[in-house]
């Protein structure tokens, strides 16, 4: 590379590396930043839904079969100051579950499991929940044991 009469090879490498530079830190820096809110979404297996003060998070169902008993995975946080009574089921089932004031409820630790699933196994539903007054649904995956995580939650 010939940038003039008399320059010397440091010269060169120095000019070189500051038309280079430049485009290089902008290369690296385009995946930096934050996505739009509407380019979100969850990344865990299960469902989000924000909903009359609480929070859904990561919310599946694990079942055996279609028609089979389900059992609900995932988290419900309840951002207000009050207690919440919450409904969850599908179209055959209405599951009571109470969230703490500012606390949560792990349905793996807490079990709430329906009497059948709708869908089977690597098809999709939906759930309803009511609280505080208001109902709604959301769409949710069902899954099974094939993964050795979730097998201990497959309701016999």
């Amino acid at each position: 590379m010939k940038f003039g009469k008399g320059m010397s090879m440091d010269r060169e490498k120095k000019v070189f590396a500051a038309m280079v530079a430049p485009c290089v830190a902008a290369m690296l820096l385009t995946g930096c930043t934050p996505p739009a809110d509407e380019d979100r979404y969850a990344v865990a297996v299960g469902s989000d839904k924000d909903f009359a003060g609480l929070e859904l998070r990561s919310v599946f169902i694990v079942a055996s079969g279609e028609n089979e008993p389900g059992r609900i995975l995932g988290t419900v946080f309840n951002t207000t100051g009050e207690n919440v009574d919450l409904v969850i089921g599908d179209r055959d089932d209405e599951l009571p579950v109470s969230i703490p004031a500012g606390g949560k409820v792990e349905f793996q630790d807490s079990p709430v499991v329906l009497s059948s699933t709708e869908a089977s196994p690597g098809a999709r539903t939906d759930l309803t929940v009511t609280a505080q007054g208001d109902t709604t649904s959301f769409d949710v995956a069902v899954l099974d044991g094939t993964l050795e995580q979730y097998a201990p939650y497959v309701p016999k």
